[in-house]
């Protein structure tokens, strides 16, 4: 299980550097450039034409990348990750065709989450106020059997609670409570998520 507080997504929000030269300075390091360079080559090379069977083979990719996986998650070859080592799968976790883990921050899918098709996790920003637009980072962190549907938007410092429903193309701005549905943009909760019984289930 998670250790989460109650704070806002802005309360989770850095700068990646503080001193940051000027809009046109590169906050990450060589290494990191590099790093991030090496592996969006290899997983295009290697990765991202490979049908769905092969999912052991681009988890073995992530992990050489230091993502840290653990459990069986699945991972479609459309998929595109920024920063591997900065990720962390959780057994079940799903990420569909065409989704992407934008996470210049931490990203966390727990167990069972669901990312579907074409939903964007956004772990970064830039401080408008500041004449220098210096990279603003923070956390995304799904929670077990979340459901992210097609085309959401995850904004960084947001944590999406255990059970919860993003709505299709919504914009989830804050974070979402356990076991609510959240739609819209800005995203607001609507109602609980609940579960039908199965036919003839008098439990």
């Amino acid at each position: 299980m998670s250790t989460r507080t109650n704070n806002r997504p802005k309360d989770r929000l850095h700068r990646k550097q503080d001193d940051q030269a000027s809009a046109y300075a590169s906050p990450w390091s060589l290494r990191e450039r590099l790093g991030v360079a090496l592996f969006a080559v290899t997983w295009t090379v290697l990765c991202r034409w490979t049908p769905n069977p092969a999912n052991a083979w681009r988890l073995l990719i992530l992990r050489i990348f230091g993502c840290r996986i653990t459990g069986r998650p699945y991972v479609a070859g459309s998929c595109r990750i920024r920063v591997p080592w900065q990720l962390e799968l959780h057994d079940r976790a799903c990420l569909g065709p065409n989704s992407e883990v934008y996470n210049l921050g931490e990203c966390v899918l727990r167990a069972r989450c669901t990312i579907a098709q074409g939903t964007y996790l956004c772990g970064g920003s830039h401080d408008l106020s500041v004449p220098t637009l210096p990279l603003i980072v923070g956390p995304i962190d799904v929670g077990e059997d979340a459901f992210i549907g097609a085309r959401a938007f995850i904004m960084p410092g947001v944590t999406i609670g255990e059970g919860a429903v993003i709505g299709a193309a919504a914009v989830a701005v804050r974070d979402a409570k356990p076991w609510t549905v959240i739609v819209g943009n800005p995203g607001n909760e609507i109602s609980m998520r609940k579960f039908e019984r199965p036919e003839g289930d008098e439990g």
